[in-house]
């Protein structure tokens, strides 16, 4: 058997591998004894017909074949002691030459494990970002607390206005078969041909309408057109949103029995404690934000100063995983697809290279975080499991034994470990980084 090796990247090497005339000569008469054995040949017992007679009733390509897969996966692992090569994962073959009597040859692409040189990881040059919590961010976050509460009074005394929310039937006159389409908007929140059109309207009218459609619309296909619809008022309504008082605030934020870290440490019964509870919540999330944001920072200048190399099998296997996550949900919503490709106007190659961009910048996140983890030795003991596992029994209020058992059947605890030692490392990684705060 001849090898012949060639490096074709930092994480990939192609062997050539040509396996001698006897030996594929021996492998091809074994071959044709056991089809022999399996196939019924009229006027022989099995396995007992002459080879010329074996060779009319069995095809060349299905001998071939069965020696290929009787002689490649030997000679590989062969190739693999002889080269001292180590495999990240199998290899992919691809048959170049057999024919009777010849030297078979075939080629191996063998991905080798990834590798990495890290950049400094230590004093990393940081700015943690906090956006301040002002009155009118609080203030943003009442009103949509009013707007939840907001009621709807059917309008019977007179014909559409400005800020009525209406309910409507519209139908495209370009697609005279296909059913109205049923639609609640606010008067004033759409195109100006829409509202203009809709204004004035009473309930159970039905009226033409053209819209003309600006050359920015979000919807590609209509930009610069101008469409008829038939449109019928179906329900008209006034929208009242509550006063903001103290006992508004009482009546709406009466505590629900819930106890976690949404829920405030007392009870809201004024505007003003209102205020104060938004705006700690808010400065919380703000905090969070910062931390993530110094994380991710870290993160993206070590893989911007680190080289990183991987086989492009970690990124095909991880696409082929997403395609599959992406079918089962889809699935579920009753959607295949072709017809998620054409809402999002991709072809499956450009889906496909999406994914795999996206695969790639986690790998390398990934894989400069495992680095860092092996060169400081940081561990997930099983103490820090046992901790987590108490922590989310407490929020849950059942008992440990039941998350253990529910981790055991799902194989969570392989989810909790990589948490852990993925928080263990960052945290490292922020505590060794010189971080200036901004905003704070």
């Amino acid at each position: 058997m001849q090898v012949t090796s060639e490096q074709t990247g930092p994480c990939e090497v192609d062997l050539r591998i040509e396996i001698d005339a006897e030996k594929v000569n021996s492998a091809v008469d074994e071959t044709y004894k056991e089809l022999a054995k399996r196939t019924k040949i009229p006027g022989f017992r099995p396995g007992k017909a002459p080879r010329a007679i074996v060779e009319r009733f069995v095809g060349e390509d299905r001998v071939k074949d069965h020696t290929a897969d009787k002689l490649i996966q030997p000679a590989y692992s062969e190739a693999l002691k002889e080269t001292e090569i180590d495999p990240w994962a199998p290899a992919d073959v691809e048959l170049v030459e057999f024919e009777f009597g010849k030297p078979l040859v075939f080629k191996a692409k063998v991905p080798l494990a990834p590798k990495v040189e890290l950049g400094d990881y230590v004093g990393i040059q940081i700015e943690r970002k906090l956006i301040p919590v002002t009155d009118e961010m609080v203030q943003q976050e009442i009103d949509t607390y009013l707007e939840r509460a907001a009621k709807f009074d059917p309008i019977t005394d007179r014909p559409a206005q400005a800020g009525d929310t209406i309910v409507v039937e519209i139908k495209d006159e370009d697609e005279p078969e296909a059913e109205p389409k049923q639609q609640v908007t606010v008067i004033g929140d759409n195109l100006p041909d829409f509202d203009e059109g809709v204004t004035g309207m009473n309930v159970g009218e039905q009226k033409t309408v053209r819209i003309a459609y600006p050359d920015d619309h979000a919807a590609e296909e209509l930009r610069g057109k101008t469409k008829t619809f038939a449109i019928k008022l179906v329900e008209l309504y006034r929208r009242t949103l509550p006063e903001l008082t103290d006992e508004w605030v009482k009546e709406a934020f009466k505590p629900d029995g819930t106890e976690d870290e949404a829920s405030p440490s007392e009870p809201i019964e004024t505007v003003e404690k209102l205020r104060a509870a938004i705006k700690q919540a808010m400065e919380r999330q703000s905090q969070r934000a910062a931390d993530a944001g110094v994380r991710d920072q870290i993160v993206d200048k070590l893989v911007a100063s680190s080289t990183i190399d991987f086989p492009e099998v970690m990124v095909t296997e991880r696409v082929d995983e997403r395609l599959s996550d992406l079918l089962e949900e889809l699935k579920k919503r009753q959607l295949t697809l072709d017809d998620y490709l054409k809402h999002l106007g991709k072809s499956i190659e450009e889906l496909r290279e999406e994914f795999g961009e996206d695969a790639k910048e986690a790998l390398r996140a990934n894989l400069v975080i495992y680095e860092v983890v092996e060169k400081q030795d940081i561990k997930v003991e099983d103490s820090d499991i046992e901790s987590e596992i108490k922590s989310m029994a407490d929020s849950r209020k059942v008992p440990v034994e039941s998350i253990r058992a529910y981790l055991d059947t799902t194989d969570g605890l392989a989810s909790i470990r990589y948490r852990l030692l993925r928080k263990k490392v960052l945290d490292f990684l922020v505590a060794a980084s010189n971080i200036k705060k901004v905003g704070q």
